[in-house]
């Protein structure tokens, strides 16, 4: 009986350790899917908001040189110089927010993760259910040996 409740106990530990396992597995590989589509678009947004900068700098020039502006003047080249520098902190703030969800898929990830026992509680696991039923056999043959001493039979038998 003792050894029954022990086999059952770590088949069940096991199966539930594997169980375990193959969650963590799949969550690690579903967030893999998540990064990629994460960096994905991000690499798009950036991608995107350059040929923007790019547009808006040609056109810049287009209408100045047809307008007859010094191309090479101090307020067309401040122009320009402000045309990129909002290029730089717009594609600054994408990349902060891709990290931003980067890390909050992380943390998701992390907390979704199924725990999986170290051996050691395992095994812990495993003795406690051998103890108990040991304990419990014991028990329930000093309660027979004494009911046969009184001659009565113990309550609830």
């Amino acid at each position: 009986m003792i050894g029954a409740t022990v086999v059952s106990t770590a088949v069940s530990v096991y199966g539930q350790n594997e169980s375990a396992k193959q969650q963590n597995t799949a969550l690690e590989q579903q967030s893999q899917v998540q990064a990629d589509e994460i960096a994905r678009a991000s690499g798009n947004e950036l991608h995107e908001r350059a040929r923007a900068a790019r547009r808006e700098r040609a056109m810049m020039r287009a209408s100045a040189s047809e307008s007859g502006v010094n191309l090479g003047s101090g307020s067309f080249l401040a122009a320009l110089q402000t045309s990129a520098q909002n290029q730089y902190n717009d594609m600054g703030l994408i990349v902060q927010n891709e990290k931003g969800q980067q890390r909050a898929r992380v943390a998701n990830t992390r907390a979704r993760r199924a725990h999986v026992p170290s051996a050691l509680a395992s095994a812990l696991t495993i003795g406690a259910a051998g103890a108990g039923s040991y304990f419990n056999a014991k028990g329930a043959a000093m309660r027979g040996s004494n009911a046969a001493a009184t001659g009565s039979i113990a309550p609830g038998y």
